[in-house]
Formats: structure tokens, C-alpha cells, sequence
């Protein structure tokens, strides 16, 4: 036997998951902001910032990208069940 969706759930989880999404972001730019103000000099540290940056920053930002798209989908998938179910 199948169970239909809970739309409020479902609506729930994508805010959730975009919000772990806005928080991986926010953990990114307080750990950037501590490499940046690493007491470290010469063309190793420039190259250690710039790999985590570039790096890290690119990883972040695919998450951030795929939790708020995964989100729209959950949002519209609700809306489509409550449509239906109307």
C-alpha cells in the first residue's frame, strides 16, 4: 500500500536543507576569514589561501547551489500534491 506525500513535510525539509546549505556558507566565510588572517608570510601562505578559496569556496558554493535547487524542487513537488489533492 502506498502513502501519499505530506506536503508540509516535504515543504519543511527543502527549508531545512536550504538552510544547512546558508550555514555550510556561513561556516565557510568565518573559516576564510581565519586563513586570511593567518600570522604566516611568503608564497606558501599566499598559495594555502588561495587553494582553500578557490578550492573550498568552489565545494561551498555546489552546495549552496544544489541544497537551494533541491528546495525549489521540494517546494514545487508540495505545491504540485496540494494542486492534486484539492
Amino acid at each position: 500500500m502506498k502513502k501519499g506525500m505530506d506536503p508540509t513535510a516535504v515543504q519543511k525539509m527543502g527549508q531545512q536543507t536550504e538552510e544547512a546549505g546558508q550555514n555550510v556558507q556561513e561556516l565557510f566565510s568565518r573559516a576564510s576569514s581565519r586563513v586570511s588572517e593567518l600570522d604566516w608570510t611568503g608564497e606558501d601562505r599566499d598559495a594555502f589561501v588561495q587553494e582553500f578559496e578557490s578550492t573550498i569556496g568552489q565545494l561551498v558554493q555546489t552546495v549552496v547551489q544544489q541544497t537551494s535547487e533541491f528546495a525549489s524542487r521540494a517546494a514545487e513537488n508540495a505545491r504540485q500534491q496540494i494542486n492534486a489533492s484539492s
